[in-house]
């Protein structure tokens, strides 16, 4: 029993036509009737009642018919599967990540996506949230990993968020606030804000919400970078933003420290962006498997229970 006599079987089965099954596998009647023959003396089996006006299964055909066909969709999916995960492993993918993104955090997903698929050539091209998703529409980029500060859906792409953390204000660690606790955001009043750029979605909710509070900023700066935005915060005694996964990161290498608030944060939900699911590369698709099983862990490994996955995710 071969794969092309099931197919040539369930074509029949479903047409109840040797013609119009033939001509649906882009072949001949007289082939069909040649696989089934060899089908039903292969098997000892009477499937098909044949006379000049119509083709019927018999039950023993029914039943054969209802067994193969869960059979095939199982052997197309393992099939689909084995290729796409042979497509993954050779394949090239561009990923857009926004520069304030924990790096730590990425380079864990990306070396259990590497881990997987050794041979997968990635790309990474960091981004500051000017220019992502018309990169993503246009193709120049596969996938992305990117902060907004609410779920929500972007026409033209598809948004997924993997959690969500709240975002801290960091000082020198020799600033007048950084060893206060419980401060309101009234203490902000008369300090300088840094930050690499102005589309970042904080930026979008921290200045107006200053504003509204009726708090002014004495000075606001966008730089570029953020090694230049740490070295100036650092010397000239201002203020940033950093989410929780990178916050101790901003501890660590800069010496920055979060200011102790007794406020409701500002959060921030870090989501895989792209065009769509059914037309991603195999390794993108991957990519967004081993991004969210991460986001799992991540959650486990908080012990602060700062970070939360959104509802309906494990």
């Amino acid at each position: 029993m071969t794969i092309y006599q099931l197919e040539c079987f369930i074509a029949v089965a479903e047409e109840l036509n040797f013609s119009a099954a033939a001509e649906r596998l882009f072949t001949t009647q007289p082939a069909i009737t040649y696989q089934i023959n060899a089908l039903e003396k292969e098997t000892g089996l009477h499937l098909f009642e044949r006379t000049t006006r119509r083709t019927k299964l018999t039950a023993a055909g029914q039943s054969f018919y209802l067994d193969m066909v869960q059979m095939t969709s199982f052997g197309r999916q393992a099939l689909k599967k084995a290729q796409d995960i042979q497509d993954a492993d050779r394949s090239h993918l561009t990923v857009g990540l926004r520069q304030l993104f924990d790096y730590s955090t990425f380079s864990s997903i990306l070396a259990e996506f590497q881990h997987q698929f050794p041979n997968a050539c990635v790309d990474v091209v960091p981004q500051d949230n000017r220019r992502p998703l018309e990169q993503l529409r246009s193709g120049q980029l596969d996938i992305g990993f990117f902060y907004t500060t609410r779920p929500g859906a972007v026409s033209g792409l598809r948004v997924v968020p993997l959690y969500r953390e709240p975002v801290y204000m960091m000082v020198s660690w020799d600033h007048p606030l950084a060893q206060k606790k419980g401060l309101k955001y009234d203490a902000m009043e008369g300090m300088q804000f840094m930050y690499p750029h102005d589309t970042c979605c904080f930026v979008g909710e921290f200045l107006p919400m200053m504003e509204k509070m009726g708090i002014h900023l004495s000075k606001t700066t966008f730089l570029g970078g953020v090694q230049l935005v740490v070295e100036q915060v650092r010397k000239e005694g201002a203020m940033t933003l950093a989410p929780h996964c990178a916050a101790q990161h901003y501890h660590d290498a800069y010496g920055l420290v979060k200011l102790d608030m007794d406020e409701e944060p500002i959060w921030a939900w870090e989501n895989i962006v792209y065009k769509n699911y059914e037309t991603l590369k195999p390794a993108a698709r991957a990519l967004a498997r081993s991004s969210a099983v991460y986001a799992d862990e991540l959650v486990k490994k908080d012990t602060t229970g700062c970070i939360t996955r959104p509802e309906g995710k494990a």
